[in-house]
């Protein structure tokens, strides 16, 4: 090959490796996808359309939504998390942010149990966002409800989870272990962190988690030890 060929091709082989044209891209959460589908549930594709019923393995991008009636509905990200809606739930997903952040759910009501493996690296855990709490779960099994009076309760089962206040600002922070929950206020910061209340109202739900998190590998202790 002469020297005038050699030139453009080492100009853009130079140009390549400049451009990151070689480099692997960073693997995404998205799409969320439909896993299981007890009882009636409905997901929305976006702003512009309407609800229809949840069907197994339907795949939600960033803008869906989805909403539990009288049922239960699981979602899964790509590498595997999972987030769960109990009966008369509903979730927005926001707008995808940086590949190497935690992938951001808007919880609008009702009552989620949120699943990441344990050792998950940031990108692939999940941070649920609501009007007064952000919160952003590690390897764990998590519950948040959403009361009527806007307060939010959140509970870690197993792992961990860290709370902090809504917004870019985050004016507040605390960090859960196992067997804690935290109460959050409609208005105003958080208590302190206490030690977890069983509810017997919705034991069936934890049972069923708890059952869920051994079988895939998410962590915990089989439910009643």
């Amino acid at each position: 090959m002469s020297m005038r060929g050699i030139v453009p091709v080492a100009a853009l082989a130079i140009a390549a490796l400049t451009a990151g044209w070689w480099s692997p891209a960073e693997p995404s959460e998205w799409p969320f996808r439909v896993v299981t589908v007890s009882g009636r549930a409905e997901v929305s594709k976006g702003s512009t359309s309407g609800w229809s019923a949840a069907r197994l393995r339907a795949e939600l991008e960033p803008g869906a939504a989805a909403r539990t009636l009288q049922g239960r509905l699981t979602l899964t990200t790509a590498s595997g998390q999972e987030l769960r809606l109990a009966p008369l739930s509903r979730i927005a997903l926001p707008e995808a942010g940086a590949t190497d952040q935690p992938t951001r759910v808007r919880m609008e009501a009702g009552s989620a149990w949120v699943a990441v493996a344990p050792g998950s690296p940031p990108r692939e855990q999940l941070e649920v966002q609501t009007p007064v709490v952000t919160v952003t779960v590690r390897g764990s099994g998590v519950g948040l409800t959403l009361g009527r009076d806007g307060s939010v309760l959140v509970r870690v089962y197993h792992g961990a989870a860290e709370c902090a206040g809504p917004g870019p600002e985050r004016q507040w922070h605390r960090l859960l272990g196992d067997g804690q929950e935290l109460l959050v206020p409609g208005a105003g910061r958080p208590g302190e962190t206490r030690t977890l209340i069983r509810d017997k109202l919705d034991a069936d739900w934890v049972k069923w988690n708890e059952e869920q998190d051994l079988a895939g590998g998410y962590g915990g202790k089989p439910p009643g030890q």
